[in-house]
């Protein structure tokens, strides 16, 4: 939802979308509200009717228009009424809307919950944890970063889990969710993460942060076989041997090593 002051509508609020709606968004609102307001489905109110109809023409022909939508942008938060009602809201619509933003994940409307998140850390001077009372927020925050690994947002997911993993580690240690987020962060770690690495380090440092965890010997072999793969990807094989070495000698039956093994000339380790 687009954080504006209620009582100033807008042409966003006559179309019922959001500011950051796309342009299909806004003419699919057009058509919805068009055929609700129209004469010849709409009789009963009549004159209001009309009115309203021609409210969301207004809208529709501006918003439709990126160049005239751009302009309206500037004008609307430029209006001097519309920074006033907002000085004077702010304290109270920041955890008016981290509360919304809670009530929206708990019913299941993810995606309009990390929207309006979206807005409010743009701010530059939001903390949701300012917001929310301690159980309040762990949950906001587990919530939130379910509906980012939805989106495929992963790096913010793993930021939002470990944010959280931080936190339950303070006294008086709850810890609501901690075991499933340390399975979280891992698997995030060693799977989705390195795929959107941007270079080899970045992936390196991907399997590294899962290291930091309490690892069985299986689960770490499985990590240093990767590393050792990525350093062998990029033509460090002495390293790439010293890792796998080290992974073998942890899980000697290690599975999936066939590759690297011959890659290594190590078919015999």
């Amino acid at each position: 939802m687009a954080i504006a002051p209620k009582e100033i509508e807008t042409y966003y609020d006559v179309l019922d979308i959001e500011r950051s709606a796309s342009q299909p968004e806004i003419k699919q609102a057009f058509r919805r509200l068009a055929k609700r307001y129209h004469p010849d489905t709409n009789r009963t109110e009549g004159p209001a009717a009309a009115k309203k109809l021609k409210k969301v023409i207004a809208a529709y022909r501006v918003l439709s228009n990126e160049r005239e939508r751009a302009r309206y942008d500037v004008l609307m938060q430029a209006s001097p009424t519309f920074q006033e009602e907002a000085r004077r809201s702010e304290a109270r619509t920041l955890k008016e809307y981290a509360q919304e933003m809670l009530g929206d994940l708990l019913a299941g409307r993810g995606r309009r919950a990390l929207n309006l998140h979206d807005q409010l850390c743009a701010r530059g001077d939001f903390t949701l944890r300012n917001h929310l009372d301690v159980k309040d927020y762990l949950d906001c925050i587990f919530l939130l970063a379910e509906q980012c690994e939805r989106a495929n947002r992963f790096r913010e997911a793993a930021a939002l889990y470990e944010e959280l993993y931080e936190k339950e580690k303070e006294p008086p240690r709850q810890r609501y969710f901690f075991d499933e987020v340390k399975a979280r962060i891992k698997k995030l770690y060693s799977r989705k993460l390195p795929r959107d690495a941007r270079s080899a380090a970045e992936e390196i440092g991907c399997y590294e942060r899962i290291l930091k965890f309490e690892l069985d010997k299986s689960e770490k072999a499985f990590i240093l076989k990767k590393i050792a793969e990525v350093h062998c990807r990029v033509g460090d094989e002495g390293r790439a041997k010293e890792i796998f070495s080290e992974a073998l000698k942890l899980k000697p039956g290690l599975k999936g090593t066939a590759t690297i093994r011959e890659n290594l000339g190590m078919e015999n380790a």
